[in-house]
């Protein structure tokens, strides 16, 4: 080989080193792309096939060295439609397809990333910032269950959620054994109205007012949705029982009905409950300024009278079931991978389980623009739903390229392709010599 082979084996170093270079300025380019994954090189000798008095240390080969399994850091960002992976796996996304008549469709075959910068486009579809859209499995918004199947690109209701009535009123809490206005018995509920009474006029609800303690209230909602403000009082009667009325026309004059009876209550010594017998109430027909609302349930589970100083009624729950109509106004994600479209009245309802890929050779996937993945015949087939996925939300996951690693890499790097074109500058000065000689 000699001098030839010599300056042959310097090029391919040469050759070698510059082909890491382009790995390395890849890297630092990309070291604030969000979800990038790092190319580092690998070098492998060439050796000629020689006998082992012959052998010489030969050439060198470079070739890319994917990190796809390295995880970059959790960069904070506080926007909740942002999303990382903690651990192994893939967000499935699609690409938009537009025909030429403007019709919109998204591809079948999916693309694996990491990047989890996503937003709602105007379609209410999730995309990230390099154009992919994400995947998942649908899900029952009433029974929570997600479809099985091929994953779909994933799309939030774009209309209105609708209002839902009132069906449950959870009503708990403790009455003191003597309230603060203790009701004159001989008086009842209000001068010449018997105790427990129908209804309290507005003529009699100074007196009312005055013979009882506040017991809460709480916003109900008719079929269309339309709230309703249910305000309770209890009186103890004559008899020494609690009734608890609720008010069904705040505007109520003269001998209008403004409180209506809803419950007698007893309770044993030990402060149990005794009457009602069972701690749900069906009630029907209450009308609460106008409002009519439907059949209802009232849970009293957890009402008690305990001795309290106070002389009030002490709330520990109320609550119902029921709600207005609303617009969306933003997506939200659980740890497990759910996605919950939010509304404006503070509610959320599931829509869908991302598709979280992983693969058993993850290290081959066919590398492409955006950040994204495709899969390859060393990669193998995509797995999906294997074991809940870690979602980090608020955040996105950094490079994994470390800029001042890469530096290193470079300084390395330079110094190496300088020391091959050293060779050849040698070996160009042994040929003059050896020229020299013939002359």
């Amino acid at each position: 080989m000699g001098i030839f082979g010599a300056m042959q084996t310097a090029v391919s170093g040469m050759s070698a080193q510059a082909f890491a270079l382009e790995n390395i300025s890849g890297n630092i380019a990309n070291s604030q792309t969000i979800g990038y994954k790092r190319i580092d090189t690998s070098f492998e000798d060439m050796i000629p096939d020689l006998s082992l008095s012959a052998r010489i240390t030969g050439g060198v080969n470079a070739s890319s060295l994917a990190t796809n399994s390295v995880a970059g850091s959790f960069k904070s960002t506080g926007i909740n439609s942002n999303i990382a992976l903690s651990g192994d796996g893939y967000f499935a996304t699609s690409q938009k397809t537009t025909t030429k008549s403007g019709v919109s469709s998204f591809a079948t075959s999916p693309y694996f990333t990491r990047r989890g910068d996503f937003a709602l486009d105007k379609n209410k579809n999730l995309v990230n910032g390099a154009g992919y859209y994400l995947m998942g499995y649908t899900v029952d918004p009433i029974s929570g269950m997600a479809n099985s199947g091929v994953p779909t690109t994933i799309q939030l209701p774009t209309g209105d959620m609708p209002p839902k009535a009132t069906s449950t009123i959870t009503y708990q809490g403790n009455l003191p054994t003597t309230p603060s206005n203790p009701i004159d018995p001989a008086n009842a509920i209000a001068p010449g109205v018997a105790a427990p009474a129908t209804t309290i006029t507005a003529a009699n609800e100074s007196n009312f007012l005055n013979a009882s303690i506040a017991g809460g209230s709480v916003t109900v909602y008719d079929s269309k949705g339309s709230p309703a403000t249910l305000q309770t009082r209890w009186a103890k009667n004559s008899s020494g029982t609690y009734d608890v009325y609720y008010e069904n026309n705040s505007t109520a004059t003269g001998t209008a009905a403004k409180w209506t009876f809803l419950q007698n209550f007893q309770f044993d010594s030990s402060g149990k409950m005794t009457t009602p017998a069972t701690p749900s109430v069906s009630v029907t027909g209450l009308t609460i300024d106008g409002t009519a609302l439907g059949a209802l349930t009232i849970d009293f589970n957890g009402m008690s009278q305990y001795g309290d100083t106070s002389g009030q009624f002490r709330t520990t729950n109320i609550a119902q079931d029921g709600y207005t109509s609303a617009s969306l106004t933003g997506v939200n994600f659980g740890d497990k991978g759910r996605v919950y479209a939010q509304y404006s009245n503070g509610l959320q309802q599931p829509v869908a389980d991302i598709a979280v890929a992983k693969f058993n050779g993850g290290q081959a996937l066919k590398r492409l623009d955006g950040g994204v993945y495709q899969q390859s015949d060393q990669s193998g087939d995509p797995i999906y739903g294997a074991g809940d996925p870690n979602i980090l939300v608020g955040g996105l996951e950094a490079s994994n390229a470390d800029i001042s690693h890469e530096f290193s890499l470079m300084i390395a790097t330079q110094q190496a392709y300088s020391a091959n074109a050293k060779v050849i500058t040698a070996a160009q000065q042994m040929m003059t010599e050896a020229v020299n000689v013939i002359r």
